[in-house]
């Protein structure tokens, strides 16, 4: 067998999850030495590093042994690991050598619904009457769908083994870890825009917006039963429960830490106050990571600042029913699984709530004035002009435009002679092709199991579209720029952290143009970088319409003194990361040329 096929057989190899290691008065006991024997559990920095150790060794011998017969060493060796004990080590070893040593790159890596199909199948939980009150315990059940999204569960999935907190793994010297700078920072981004998402979900449904679960004494109203082999459920109004060696007191000790440490602006290492000066340096500090102000004890659960972000899951993960004798963790335990639980967006926004307290005191706002000379319009008349309803953001159902299916089309070509030239002072209404809503709609598709049984399951999508955009070069030079589309709720519009980021991409200006720029959203960065599901692209809306605002934004690229083109260097989250400057809104921002804002409408059609 060829080494593609055996690393995905082994990938794909599905047993009986193992339960948790016990106390002998039935308590899970989770901070001894770690044991491929035991469940592993990502979130335990013990066994991350152990997991990582395994990655180590097939490093080694994919080092000792380049090409073919290398790589039958490496498969060879994480076989033999799988075989004993709980085989996710070996997978998780094998995932990390596939995405960071070279050689590991010549395999691949099967999609989540075929390594693991039991863990995506629906939960099947009945639902509410949507005549219901959307606030009352049990309406997330309507989320359900979001949640179990099979993309959205591998995207979170790939978060651990793209950036494992203990540092990525050197393949040039194995053991050797590296943390890239801004890793943290950047990692958090991702999250908070993940809660953005989510928390816009909720509003389709009218559910208010996620409530950090930041108390840890008090009853968690919601329950969740995923349903699945390997997990327990949790059922509604449990509070959470001491672990052997860790206690709610002790994670909540370090919560206050973090939280002093934010406002204050200082972290103290023994009796040195350290001063903030980057998020990077907080954000691996709740994380934890070998960046963490504990230096050597970042691992250390009851260290000073300890690993409160990954024993938030763990100390979660293992709140199951009282009576329950499985020994089996909750959904949380698992990267695959986590996104299910409710509470896995409760416990984020938490974590996120720590690091804007540091940005929303300590960061000044965001410096817009630089942008560069160019002009999106905000209307095409004069004098008072009713604001958020650029004429130069159009959006285009692909079915509407004539060829616009066809593999040859050209975009580019169609929007100039469309939008430019002689229309550039066309309105959209004026386009039969142009639209000022966007809809979505439930899909099915199929899953397979090992016994060849298909189960149908459910996920949101959306009609196919394009963006073009109508930029004015006002220098009478080449300009290269980044184009940044954002989009929101408009009941979250002046809210900086329900901004989602849907697409970033560069684009060169010839001198004094009126340029037509056409960008088909099923290129969308935060889809082909960061791994984001393509059929959640789009927030569901509601079936009468729901009002959303899309901005555009044009920034410089950043280039060397000689010219040559760098890549964006700006801050993760930009411009939202940052506090809006006092006495200002966030609509204040269409005070700049380079900045126009259009609203929209998402409906939820049945297909």
């Amino acid at each position: 067998m060829e080494p593609n096929e055996r690393a995905r057989a082994l990938l794909c190899r599905e047993s009986p999850p193992p339960p948790l290691p016990r106390t002998a008065r039935g308590e899970p006991e989770l901070f001894g030495p770690p044991s491929t024997l035991h469940r592993f559990l990502p979130s335990l920095p013990s066994h991350l590093q152990h997991a990582l150790s395994l990655a180590d060794r097939l490093m080694e011998l994919a080092n000792a042994r380049p090409g073919e017969e290398g790589l039958g060493a490496v498969l060879d060796e994480a076989e033999r690991q799988a075989r004993t004990g709980d085989p996710e080590w070996a997978k998780y070893a094998l995932r990390v050598f596939i995405a960071h040593h070279p050689e590991g790159r010549r395999l691949s890596v099967p999609p989540l619904r075929e390594r693991a199909p039991h863990q995506v199948l629906p939960s099947g939980r009945p639902e509410l009457p949507r005549k219901g009150n959307p606030g009352t315990p049990g309406a997330e059940i309507w989320l359900d769908y979001f949640r179990e999204d099979t993309g959205l569960n591998e995207h979170v999935e790939t978060w651990p083994v793209l950036y494992p907190a203990a540092g990525l793994p050197d393949p040039a010297r194995p053991g050797h870890r590296l943390l890239p700078e801004g890793r943290s920072e950047w990692f958090g981004y991702v999250r908070q825009q993940l809660l953005a998402r989510y928390d816009t979900e909720r509003l389709s449904f009218g559910i208010p917006r996620t409530v950090p679960l930041g108390d840890y004494a008090s009853p968690i109203n919601e329950g969740y039963d995923a349903g699945l082999p390997g997990f327990a459920p949790r059922p509604p109004g449990l509070s959470p429960r001491d672990l052997p060696g860790y206690s709610v007191t002790d994670h909540a000790m370090r919560r206050d830490r973090l939280f002093t440490a934010a406002s204050s602006g200082l972290l103290w290492r023994e009796e040195t106050p350290l001063v903030i000066e980057r998020l990077e340096q907080l954000a691996d500090t709740a994380e934890s990571n070998p960046g963490s102000v504990d230096g050597e004890a970042w691992a250390e659960p009851l260290g000073p600042y300890g690993a409160h972000h990954h024993l938030g899951h763990v100390l979660f993960g293992c709140l199951t029913a009282p009576r329950d004798k499985t020994g089996l963790p909750g959904v949380l335990a698992s990267p695959a699984t986590a996104a299910r639980d409710p509470l896995f967006y409760r416990w984020h926004r938490h974590v996120d709530d720590i690091l804007d307290a540091w940005r929303s005191t300590h960061l000044p706002p965001s410096e817009l004035s630089g942008g560069p000379q160019v002009l999106v319009r905000k209307w095409l008349g004069e004098g008072i002009y009713p604001a958020h309803q650029s004429p130069d953001i159009l959006l285009c159902f692909v079915k509407d435009i004539p060829g616009g299916t066809s593999p040859d089309f050209d975009g580019q070509r169609w929007g100039e002679a469309t939008f430019g030239g002689d229309y550039w002072t066309s309105p959209p209404p004026s386009f039969r092709s142009s639209t000022h809503a966007l809809n979505t709609f439930m899909a099915q598709h199929r899953v397979l199991l090992p016994d060849g049984r298909e189960v149908m399951k459910q996920h949101l999508d959306h009609e196919p579209f394009h963006y073009f955009f109508r930029v004015e070069n006002l220098l009478p030079q080449e300009r290269k720029v980044t184009v940044r589309i954002y989009l929101a709720g408009d009941a979250y519009a002046e809210d900086r952290r329900m901004w989602m980021e849907m697409d970033r991409f560069e684009h060169t200006l010839r001198p004094s143009e009126q340029a037509v720029i056409f960008r088909p959203a099923r290129l969308a960065s935060v889809v082909h970088e960061r791994g984001w599901p393509a059929n959640l692209l789009l927030p569901r809306g509601r079936r009468e319409g729901m009002l959303f605002r899309f901005m555009v934004m044009i920034t410089p690229w950043e280039q060397e003194p000689t010219g040559e083109a760098l890549e964006d260097t700006r801050e993760p989250g930009y411009p939202f990361n940052r506090p809006v400057p006092p006495g200002q809104r966030i609509a204040d921002l269409l005070l700049q040329p380079h900045i126009a804002t259009r609203n929209i409408w998402i409906h939820h059609v049945t297909p």
